[in-house]
């Protein structure tokens, strides 16, 4: 029994280690993802020791530690030929609906496509990524996209396109608070405008730099010493410029630095100086540097007489040329951006079009149900003048009855305690016809009516009070209240007062 219990806690006790390795796995690899845009070594250290330390990952740990892996592996400038590890990601990251992670797979896909020579294909991979970007709104992979397609348009020297892109990353970079984005932004706005000889530009950039270098290290603080030597060269204060250029050699040694010492050197007549960090530059990585170092040792070597190693010189670059330049991608870059650009110029204006003839449609179809219920209320409206009229012609017809001659004899003849006539009865017979045609008709239709009967309706009517009615007609008040009582029964089918019967009849 004994044996029993401790073999359960040896079995729970591999149980929850496994668990807690599968667990840890998933910490581990959101710990590296943090690192992976600012410490790529570290980021691939533990990614190594995760590797080391054999745990088992599931197929979405993979596929996190195999974007992680690019990712930092191109952030230490190290991009890898082999493309099967993204296409992997970019599959499941599609398939799990991980749109943010699908867009950095797809993004570090093209950068390594691009990287191996691939230049359309890999661009147009990268274009696909900025379409996606603007669902995500995600800064951090907009940084980093926009500072690549910087970069490329930077190589191809596409200016304008360049500018726009490092505008957008430095936007980008500001949106997540990150100095050292920022000023690398900075940085290459400011390369830019020098390159371009934009001095005041150059200026309002190297000022920003300033402000907020001191925040920063490495490449990305020498850089912006050197673009400020090279604004100080410009203003032809040569010493600042120089100790500018010793300043950033301390954080990192920049091909730029070199170079732009070598021509202040040159201009101060320390040519051999000069020549020196010329001749070192000539296996830059950045063409425009190679080629101006050759140029520049060219000149300088005519000048000494050395029409040997002008013309080895000479060669050389006529060959860096044709390696460099006669497959330039650049025009191709170009025509492509511009192809994509108006094809998503062209779609954002379908959409719009669609937009707008949606819009027109809602308010054609509120227009017609306002027009639709605006026409239901007129007539209904119209319905409810048309009764205001009819009453009031009514109103004015019993207006008109009530102050008749032959009703106002009437009332007369009551006062005096006269009987009518039959000629009264006649004239006012042919009054009651004239003026209010439906209301005898409705009493003749009641053919059990007396003539003193239908006398006394028309009375009421007029109204005329029972006692003038009973003088009028010759009977006694109580005998014209009977009379009224069993009016209404007859007439209307009712039970009731006489009061009861001469509303209603009054309301006929």
């Amino acid at each position: 029994m004994r044996n029993t219990f401790i073999y359960l806690i040896v079995i729970s006790s591999l149980l929850m280690a496994g668990c807690s390795k599968k667990q840890s796995a998933y910490g581990i690899l959101d710990e590296i993802e943090k690192y992976t845009d600012h410490e790529p070594y570290r980021a691939l250290q533990m990614l190594d020791s995760l590797r080391r330390d054999t745990v088992t990952l599931d197929s979405a740990q993979q596929r996190l530690y195999d974007l992680l892996y690019m990712e930092a592996m191109h952030n230490v400038g190290v991009p890898l030929k082999d493309d099967t590890l993204l296409e992997r990601c970019i599959d499941f990251f599609k398939q799990t609906d991980d749109k943010n992670r699908q867009a950095r797979a797809m993004l570090h896909q093209g950068m390594n496509i691009y990287s191996q020579g691939r230049y359309i294909e890999g661009l147009t991979m990268i274009k696909q990524v900025e379409k996606m970007a603007e669902c995500l709104k995600d800064p951090a992979l907009s940084f980093t996209l926009n500072a690549v397609l910087g970069d490329i348009n930077d190589n191809a020297s596409n200016i304008p396109l360049t500018l726009r892109y490092y505008h957008r990353a430095l936007e980008a970079a500001q949106q997540t608070d990150d100095v050292d984005w920022q000023v690398r932004m900075i940085n290459n706005l400011a390369t830019t405008f020098d390159k371009t000889q934009q001095i005041d530009s150059l200026q309002y950039y190297v000022d920003l730099s300033r402000k907020l270098r001191v925040q920063t290290k490495g490449n990305i603080k020498a850089t912006s010493l050197v673009n400020e030597a090279s604004l100080m060269r410009h203003q032809k204060r040569m010493k600042e410029a120089l100790e500018l250029l010793a300043s950033a050699r301390e954080y990192a040694d920049l091909d730029k630095g070199k170079l732009l010492q070598a021509d202040i050197l040159a201009q101060q007549g320390k040519t051999q100086e000069a020549h020196d960090l010329w001749y070192e530059l000539l296996y830059s990585p950045n063409p425009e540097t190679r080629i101006h170092c050759y140029e520049n040792l060219i000149n300088y070597y005519q000048k000494e007489g050395f029409h040997e190693r002008v013309a080895d010189l000479s060669k050389r670059l006529n060959r860096y040329y044709q390696e460099a330049y006669v497959e330039s991608p650049s025009a191709d870059i170009i025509a492509l951006q511009t192809q994509l650009e108006q094809q998503q110029k062209e779609r954002r204006q379908y959409r719009l079009t669609i937009l707008l003839l949606s819009c027109i449609s809602f308010l054609l179809l509120c227009i017609l149900i306002g027009v639709g219920y605006y026409r239901r209320r007129i007539n209904r409206l119209n319905v409810h003048i048309d009764a205001l009229n009819q009453k009031y012609l009514t109103w004015q017809m019993a207006e008109g009855l009530l102050s008749s001659d032959t009703v106002n004899r009437l009332h007369h003849m009551a006062a005096k305690g006269k009987e009518a006539e039959n000629a009264d009865w006649k004239e006012l017979h042919a009054l009651i016809q004239q003026q209010s045609p439906e209301f005898l008709a409705r009493l003749n239709a009641s053919t059990s009516l007396s003539p003193l009967e239908t006398n006394v309706c028309l009375l009421i009517r007029l109204r005329f009070t029972p006692s003038e009615i009973a003088l009028l007609t010759g009977s006694s008040p109580q005998r014209v209240t009977n009379m009224r009582t069993s009016l209404l029964l007859k007439i209307f089918g009712e039970k009731g007062g006489a009061r009861d019967f001469d509303s209603r009849l009054r309301g006929m």
